[in-house]
């Protein structure tokens, strides 16, 4: 006896692009959150990376271990559960309340601070023993040292690096929609719900981030090559 096996061909999905028309202007103030988020938590994540990197190469065992400590468990912890914990569980556990915006760019800022770290360690690692040691011979202090003859030429070995950190950033920014800030990704969320037409929302989403990390990217190329380094 044999069966029959009846095919249904599923009607070709039509894209209607019109429904975007009347939330551009939300689109834009998302696009503008994202950045502001983004460009804030870079700023903290920079000044964070920073001090632990020279935590981490300090003489002083305790410094060393609280930098190894926070750059390991950041780094380790997945962003998400970081920006969620910030929000909700700092507030439930020592009744500091932070605002959406805040805890997003507390949660983005610190992460990405344990990994700029690692950047700055590596960037003031390259810088040749004997210009610490001829620095010394000037009479110069450990403190003098590290300000004016190692960071500098540091900074500028990591800039790629941080740029990199940046656009990375900006991506990842999309996951504080989950603590309703109204960044360009929970606007394409909201549009998606109000119209019913999720494919159209989520895929202008994708490709406004697509071509704000190319830009963003390509203004940092410029920067890089403005200051003579090259990857």
């Amino acid at each position: 006896m044999s069966s029959l096996v009846f095919l249904q061909v599923a009607t070709p999905y039509t894209f209607r692009w019109n429904v975007l028309i009347p939330y551009l202007p939300a689109f834009a103030r998302g696009l503008l959150v994202t950045f502001q988020v983004s460009i804030v938590a870079e700023i903290v994540g920079i000044v964070l990376g920073l001090v632990a990197a020279l935590a981490r190469l300090s003489r002083w065992g305790g410094l060393q271990l609280a930098a190894i400590g926070y750059i390991d468990f950041f780094r380790g912890v997945p962003l998400l559960a970081t920006l969620v914990w910030f929000y909700y569980g700092v507030s439930l556990l020592f009744g500091i309340n932070f605002t959406a915006f805040s805890a997003g760019v507390a949660g983005l800022g610190i992460t990405y601070g344990a990994y700029l770290a690692e950047i700055f360690r590596a960037g003031i690692q390259a810088i040749p023993r004997g210009q610490n040691e001829a620095a010394h011979t000037l009479g110069l202090s450990s403190w003098q040292i590290m300000q004016h003859v190692i960071l500098p030429q540091a900074v500028r070995i990591a800039l790629p690096p941080i740029g990199n950190s940046f656009v990375s950033m900006l991506k990842d920014s999309s996951l504080i929609a989950v603590l309703a800030v109204t960044d360009l990704m929970r606007v394409g969320m909201i549009v998606a719900s109000d119209t019913f037409r999720a494919f159209e929302a989520y895929t202008f989403v994708a490709v406004v981030y697509y071509f704000a990390t190319v830009i963003v990217a390509r203004g940092l190329s410029l920067v890089e090559r403005r200051f003579a380094i090259s990857r």
